[in-house]
């Protein structure tokens, strides 16, 4: 009888376990865009909806956030199979 450890599943069957780039470069353009950094400090304040323009943006920012990690877990997402 022989010590030997068995080989495992075949590398290549598995499904990849990251996502394209192209996804993570979104992200960090929305999360950069919820972060009011870029405007001035000494900026004359605007008013959009009530709120200060800053505020509307991040607001949009984040919303675009979440419909887009809504797309990426509705389309991007590897699907489980079932275990049978």
């Amino acid at each position: 009888m022989t010590d030997q450890a068995s080989p495992g599943p075949d590398p290549a069957s598995r499904p990849a376990r990251h996502f394209p780039r192209w996804i993570w470069l979104v992200y960090i353009v929305l999360f950069g865009g919820s972060v009011p950094w870029y405007w001035p400090a000494d900026a004359p304040l605007q008013l959009w909806f009530g709120l200060p323009h800053w505020v509307v943006v991040s607001l949009g920012a984040t919303f675009g956030v979440a419909v887009f990690t809504a797309f990426v877990v509705h389309r991007m997402w590897p699907e489980q199979e079932p275990d049978e």
